[in-house]
């Protein structure tokens, strides 16, 4: 007797499927280069945002972008800065490095997850009606529920920005950062302004959208913020492929934004273990 397998596949996988090969289809191509997924298109798909204040203020790392999104694994480009920044300018994925993700991007975690070097942590806090990947902790950035000094590496991009008491969340990220150890603190930034706008009696969405450009921001971060980390602690470099040789070739075919740096804020080795 001979038994065909079976295959079970829900009529929303199978519309995925189908919608996920349709894109990649239509943009087919070698253009554009995603060094997350290592697929090549004849251009990325826009996404982001639209706000007023956003172009008013040329905010960096927000905003909507014509080359944003990777048509297969749905990497941003501030997504894709990161991972090159990682495999270029860092021993991430050589090392035995222990990681706290916080609120992790989907393309990153991905590739993350998978990498046998890592013991890799990802934690947010919970909003209903949001998707969470599995494993992930729910807990409040203002009290992280690990020890000091627990962590190689920290990745908590675009988080900071949500947060009235942004600085007790770094001072926290700062304390179970290990001596030696770097966090990835990406915010969206404006240079247009001297220091950091914030006004916490703005609650209602739609006039944080105005205010702020997104509903649920509760400040536009000026060149302040390097001040900001370094009043909890860190010793804070920017990086770019931009203005620093990151050994990249062809570094347009990754469609990035040029104007973002990386905030990379680091823990010093000879901080005092014991606090």
């Amino acid at each position: 007797m001979c038994f065909a397998p079976k295959f079970k596949i829900s009529v929303k996988q199978l519309t995925k499927k189908v919608f996920l090969f349709g894109r990649l289809f239509y943009y087919q191509g070698s253009a554009v280069e995603c060094p997350v997924c290592k697929h090549s298109f004849r251009k990325m798909l826009p996404g982001g945002f639209h706000a007023d204040v956003i172009n008013k203020l040329e905010i960096i790392g927000a905003g909507y972008r014509l080359h944003n999104i990777c048509p297969y694994c749905l990497s941003t480009d501030r997504d894709r800065l990161v991972f090159l920044y990682l495999i270029n300018r860092t021993q991430f994925f050589n090392n035995s490095n222990r990681v706290l993700h916080i609120s992790p991007e989907p393309s990153l975690h991905r590739i993350f997850k998978k990498s046998t070097n890592l013991t890799y942590l990802i934690g947010t806090k919970y909003a209903e009606g949001s998707y969470y990947p599995a494993g992930i902790s729910f807990f409040d950035l203002l009290s992280i529920p690990y020890p000091d000094n627990n962590f190689d590496v920290i990745i908590c991009n675009h988080v900071l920005e949500h947060i009235e008491d942004d600085i007790q969340a770094m001072a926290e990220l700062f304390r179970v950062l290990k001596p030696g150890g770097y966090a990835i603190l990406q915010v969206p930034i404006s240079n247009k302004i001297e220091k950091t706008i914030e006004d916490f009696t703005i609650i209602k969405p739609e006039e944080r959208h105005e205010a702020f450009g997104q509903f649920d921001h509760v400040r536009v971060y000026g060149p302040d913020y390097k001040e900001r980390l370094e009043a909890v602690g860190f010793l804070v470099e920017k990086q770019s492929p931009y203005t620093q040789e990151w050994n990249i070739n062809h570094l347009f075919k990754y469609a990035l934004n040029k104007k973002e740096e990386l905030y990379i804020a680091h823990k010093s080795p000879n901080q005092d273990k014991t606090k």
